[in-house]
């Protein structure tokens, strides 16, 4: 069966085609089980070797998701759960070593996320910070 072929089946969202796609060798095709599963196919995505897999999974996956993604490595995955996540999980990630993943809070974070960010050390955290203050 080719990728699009399973794209397809996965589109129906039938249960039986999702739980065997969730597992499935090509990586767009779990990406769309990931957008059109749901949360026990996500729980399946978690730990997948695919960036781009865990931040769908992120995105239209729930909190208990992103709580078990706020460390993952890839700032893409933390981009979607500074978006979409809680208070909760902005606030991990206002201390995240990576730059992008603070700026990301400063997009998506409240008032008291921003703030702290302003006096964050790299530069265009701090002016991410500062711009997003004039909005809120």
């Amino acid at each position: 069966m080719n990728t699009d072929q399973k794209l397809a089946l996965v589109d129906i969202g039938h249960p039986k085609h999702l739980d065997k796609f969730a597992n499935d060798e090509d990586e767009d095709v779990r990406a769309e089980v990931a957008k059109a599963g749901n949360d026990s196919h996500r729980d399946k995505l978690l730990k997948d070797s695919s960036a781009h897999v865990r931040r769908l999974v992120a995105k239209y996956g729930n909190n208990s998701h992103r709580d078990k993604l706020v460390n993952d490595p890839n700032s893409s995955v933390k981009k979607e759960i500074a978006e979409h996540g809680t208070d909760e999980h902005r606030e991990k990630l206002i201390k995240d070593p990576d730059w992008l993943t603070r700026s990301w809070v400063a997009k998506y974070g409240n008032k008291e996320h921003v703030t702290k960010l302003t006096k964050d050390e790299d530069p265009d955290v701090r002016n991410a910070a500062h711009e997003r203050l004039w909005d809120l």
